[in-house]
């Protein structure tokens, strides 16, 4: 099992942190380990289409982006760089 960068265990902290990117309420649902890449998901009803095995749609779902994480020179998170603002 390879040990994880004391980095990522800090931005695990964020799950459930709301952000504004491209004027748009994201809530952070996950940290990806690669890269390492918040997933956001929509809070704001902007939903798509999800199909399903076959490939038909059946139900909507919030939008989800991944956005990579950016970190200052000292350890901290870049949200100026990677274009969001936190939200209390």
């Amino acid at each position: 099992m390879t040990p994880v960068k004391p980095e990522i265990e800090g931005l695990r902290d964020s799950i459930g942190q709301r952000v504004r990117f491209r004027d748009v309420i994201f809530e952070i649902i996950e940290i990806l380990e690669d890269g390492p890449s918040f997933v956001l998901q929509d809070c704001e009803k902007h939903t798509s289409i999800q199909p399903d095995q076959h490939g038909e749609a059946h139900r909507r779902v919030p939008q989800t982006i991944t956005l990579p994480v950016l970190m200052t020179m000292d350890g901290g998170l870049d949200s100026d760089a990677m274009g969001i603002e936190l939200l209390v």
